[in-house]
């Protein structure tokens, strides 16, 4: 190792705050999200059947009611009897009349006035329009026998107690038997005034009948329930009544209310998920710099991802319809959102725990114990299955360069699910055929569900928090990128130099391990800040011999040359370049002196070797190294153009040297080894770009243009 280790690209504190915000948004997770949510309601259907988990004796509520209610509506109601009622209702039968008589005499009044007049009578106000009319267009005789049919039914049946819902039997009894006018339309208009005129001579006596319901309800013992463990309290299929709800509770098989030892589980769960990840995101350092971004990233895939399965699995279990609708969640998605900004080793570790703590949350979430599953393999089932989505997904997901990365991760999340499904498929009794649809469009929406929603917040996400993925390297590393194809236009020498750069970079960076995308997209932005004066680099001047820094003095010139990363650095920052590429700018020359314009200014006597040195820093890690050599070897081999591979070997070897004595290489993690590679990487590509021409004789002139093209 040419340096003391790296600093980490996570910090203890970094990974101890994610694994803290993990914890508590799990814990949050492990309490119920709404008032009543876990309380077991009737209707329910048992999943399976359920056995008491205790011996227990206790007095039952639900059925000591039942009990009680039975008793009390055992007990007859109190009629009390309202002995004024007959005679009241005979004196507004005779008023009614009375007033017909009157109304009939007025002979000033049309007949629409006498029917308004006979309707605001206090006698006749309950009577329909019909019956008013008859009363006031009958014959004297006919009204007369009208009078006296209604007197005498009034009578009749009010001669008896009557209570309300006797009131219609009792009125059309009398009609059967009793004296009815004889004019055409008479039995109606009788039952209509006996309609309006008898009433009730009988009522609840609503306080004696309380009393003695009351009474009957306190002479019913309390019912006591005794169950032994083990014994059966609701059979599978059973529709959960309050009697059963009470039973479950009372025998421990459900817990309702606030329980400390649930509260202790949560907080354990809660906090082993955050410890976990944090320990491995402190172990693995998954991320590129800046991690910070990265990191939040990452805990929102994680936590929405938890959050949408403790929503979603009390809705989706029990199955018990075989349906496997719980494992069409896209929970894969966690997976695949983490990898693609960190290392795949890190969203395999995310798949895991999230699969664990989601089998936590199935567990616990409803109130019935175990309602959440229908067999003793479910559990195993679920965890298996979330876990090995997210495992090949994130294995899918290494380099995620391209969309098609996406579609290919949940092609793996959708078979793994199906292969897991189908593994315990074959574990069960039933083995029922119609189950493989359901279990293979299960698997398709898992793996289809993941690679969508994993690739919208992917996009998402990395838009809103501005952070650097692959995909963006890969758009930033081809050569018609807008800003190239200006640094093309503009020097063109540059442009060149930049490529071959990133060739040499690229290939060396491979054969480490190192990031060859982020290498090449490096190498081609590093030398953007010399389209502000192109001219001053002699890779642009076309006219050899004559060069603009004749006329300047040597401070002049070098503030000129270190102005190309000043410029570069502020071009990155207006075009948004990604920091992770703009780092390339600054770094790629270090602390450098400008060796020519040094010794020329050296050589009229001392100076500040400092106006003569790069602003630096040195390379922070072995991808801007690379770029630092790539740059330095093209360049000297170019404007050398050493004739023999041992004269190109001899320049890359001395580079190399001179990087490592001046101290450039000691801030980043590249080691003596890997600096050996790159060596040789960089020997072999440039004895392939710049190898000696052979010298062919002189092509003899040739008259037919066809004959000099063959």
């Amino acid at each position: 190792m040419l340096r003391r280790r790296p600093d980490p690209v996570v910090t203890r504190g970094g990974a101890a705050a994610f694994g803290i915000v993990i914890a508590i948004g799990a814990i949050a997770l492990a309490i119920p999200l709404l008032p009543g949510e876990s309380a077991p309601r009737e209707g329910d259907i048992a999943p399976r059947a359920f056995a008491a988990v205790r011996e227990s004796e206790y007095v039952s509520v639900e059925l000591t009611e039942e009990a009680q209610n039975e008793a009390a509506a055992a007990v007859e109601p109190v009629m009390a009897s309202l002995t004024e009622v007959p005679a009241e209702q005979l004196r507004l039968l005779a008023t009614l009349f009375e007033e017909v008589a009157r109304l009939r005499l007025r002979s000033e009044l049309s007949s629409e006035e006498r029917l308004e007049a006979l309707g605001e009578s206090p006698s006749g106000m309950g009577l329909g329009q019909a019956i008013r009319s008859t009363l006031l267009t009958l014959s004297v005789q006919n009204l007369e026998d009208l009078r006296a049919a209604s007197v005498e039914g009034v009578s009749a049946i009010l001669s008896s107690p009557l209570r309300e819902e006797d009131k219609a039997n009792r009125i059309e009894a009398y009609l059967l038997v009793g004296t009815v006018p004889s004019f055409q339309r008479g039995e109606g208009a009788l039952r209509e005034l006996l309609d309006a005129f008898v009433a009730p001579t009988v009522a609840l006596d609503e306080q004696t009948t309380l009393g003695l319901r009351q009474e009957a309800r306190d002479a019913v013992g309390q019912v006591l329930v005794t169950y032994a463990p083990g014994e059966v309290i609701v059979e599978e299929g059973q529709t959960l009544d309050a009697v059963a709800i009470e039973a479950l509770r009372e025998t421990g098989v459900i817990d309702e209310g606030f329980d400390y030892y649930d509260l202790g589980a949560g907080l354990l769960m809660g906090a082993a998920l955050g410890t976990v990840l944090g320990v491995y995101l402190y172990r693995l350092q998954p991320f590129e710099r800046p991690a910070e971004r990265r990191g939040l990233m990452t805990l929102l895939a994680v936590l929405g991802t938890l959050v949408a399965v403790r929503v979603a699995l009390p809705e989706l279990l029990p199955d018990t319809e075989g349906r496997f609708f719980a494992y069409a969640m896209p929970v894969g998605a966690a997976a695949l959102v983490v990898s693609s900004v960190s290392a795949p080793r890190f969203g395999a570790m995310v798949a895991v725990v999230v699969a664990l703590y989601a089998g936590f949350i199935a567990a616990t979430a409803p109130s019935l114990a175990g309602a959440a599953f229908t067999s003793a393999l479910e559990p195993l089932e679920l965890v298996i299955a979330y876990a090995a989505a997210g495992l090949a997904g994130a294995a899918a997901m290494q380099r995620t360069e391209r969309l098609g990365r996406f579609a290919a991760a949940g092609v793996a999340v959708g078979v793994a699910t199906g292969a897991v499904l189908l593994a315990f498929w074959m574990l069960t009794e039933q083995r029922e055929t119609e189950g493989l649809g359901w279990l293979a469009l299960a698997a398709a929406i898992a793996g289809g569900g993941s690679s969508v929603i994993g690739l919208g917040l992917h996009v998402l996400l990395s838009m809103a928090l501005r952070v650097t993925t692959r995909m963006q390297l890969m758009e930033l590393a081809q050569a018609g990128h807008p800003i190239l194809q200006e640094l093309q236009e503009k020097a063109p020498g540059t442009f060149h130099h930049s490529m071959l750069v990133g060739t040499l970079a690229e290939q060396a960076a491979s054969r480490i391990g190192a990031d060859s995308l982020l290498v090449r997209a490096g190498a081609y932005y590093h030398d953007i800040g010399k389209m502000e004066r192109p001219e001053y680099f002699v890779e642009n001047n076309i006219e050899r011999g004559v060069s603009p820094h004749d006329s300047l003095a040597p401070e002049a010139s070098a503030r000129i040359i270190h102005g190309h990363v000043f410029d570069g650095m502020d071009l990155a920052r207006r075009r948004r370049l990604p920091a992770i590429v703009g780092d390339f700018i600054p770094q790629h020359h270090g602390t450098r002196l400008v060796d020519f314009f040094y010794a020329k200014a050296m050589e009229r006597g001392e100076t500040d070797a400092e106006e003569f040195r790069y602003p630096g820093p040195r390379p922070q890690a072995k991808e801007q190294a690379i770029v630092m050599l790539a740059d330095s070897c093209e360049a000297l081999v170019r404007a050398t153009q050493p004739e023999t591979h041992e004269e190109i070997d001899d320049l890359v070897n001395g580079v190399f040297a001179e990087r490592l004595a001046e101290g450039q290489m000691d801030e980043c993690d590249i080691t003596m080894h890997e600096l050996q590679v790159v060596a040789a990487s960089f020997r072999s590509t440039l004895r392939a770009v710049y190898h000696p021409r052979i010298e062919y004789p002189d092509t003899p002139e040739v008259s037919d243009p066809v004959e000099a093209e063959g």
